[in-house]
């Protein structure tokens, strides 16, 4: 199995014990995520260190009141490193009641890094929360720039699938898919070679682990409840869901 999508350097956890574990754990491959410029220079010794780990570098939307073109500029240098798989996570963020300032300034650091991707011919790893509507506008008015998209842990849920599905987005669910409240029946709709599934660690950790501090090995929870949703067996899900994220992240 490949998490797809982990935060390695978080301080909830030793990244040398979990990448240690992989065997243990049936890990293939984690692919850990950048989120400002420090963690994204980090994330570079990370994986140059370590086989079976790979990064993406960029700035998160959280950050971007603070991001000066300095950063942006750095963020662009980084790309070209080995080891570096796509440009996230990037993209929007009002969940704390943004004002129109800070939306646009989300929105010109998207598009910046966006371009930053085409530049590498990297995939960009797309963070949407309560921003569904603008991500959309900005990935179609950028379309002819995108090489390959992913909306990481995607939570618009059935309505918006369609939209995205449009731009020919992958999507990758996180622990969130397996609350017992959540509505899972759109995933049939989705393309099979369009899914992904990481962990967010450490955050979202799955039923039944759900409030604890999430680890890559947890991934193996969200990808049953996506294969019993789907009606195949977890092998089967195994080899689709890592055949997706090795052709998104151009993986080995």
């Amino acid at each position: 199995m490949i998490d797809a999508h982990a935060h390695l350097l978080n301080e909830k956890f030793n990244a040398s014990d979990i990448i240690s574990s992989m065997r243990d754990d049936r890990l293939d491959k984690i692919v850990n995520i950048g989120t400002d410029v420090a963690d994204s220079r980090q994330g570079i010794v990370l994986a140059k260190n370590n086989k079976n780990v790979f990064c993406t570098v960029g700035i998160h939307p959280e950050y971007a009141d603070n991001t000066t073109d300095a950063d942006v500029a750095i963020i662009d240098e980084l790309a070209s490193s080995k080891k570096v798989v796509a440009i996230g996570e990037i993209g929007l963020d009002y969940h704390f009641g943004a004002t129109e300032e800070q939306k646009q300034k989300q929105k010109e650091l998207f598009v910046r890094q966006i371009k930053i991707a085409s530049r590498h011919n990297l995939p960009i790893v797309i963070h949407c929360r309560d921003a569904a509507d603008d991500v959309l506008e900005i990935l179609k008015e950028h379309r002819h720039l995108l090489l390959r998209v992913v909306m990481h842990c995607y939570s618009e849920g059935g309505a918006y699938m369609p939209k995205f599905r449009e731009l020919d987005c992958y999507f990758s669910f996180t622990g969130n898919i397996t609350f017992k409240k959540v509505d899972r029946t759109f995933l049939k709709d989705i393309p099979q070679n369009r899914i992904m599934v990481e962990t967010d660690a450490p955050w979202l950790s799955p039923e039944p682990l759900r409030g604890t501090t999430n680890y890559p090995k947890n991934v193996w929870l969200t990808a049953q409840k996506i294969a019993d949703t789907l009606e195949m067996s977890l092998e089967k899900f195994d080899t689709l869901s890592s055949d997706n994220t090795k052709t998104f992240y151009n993986l080995p």
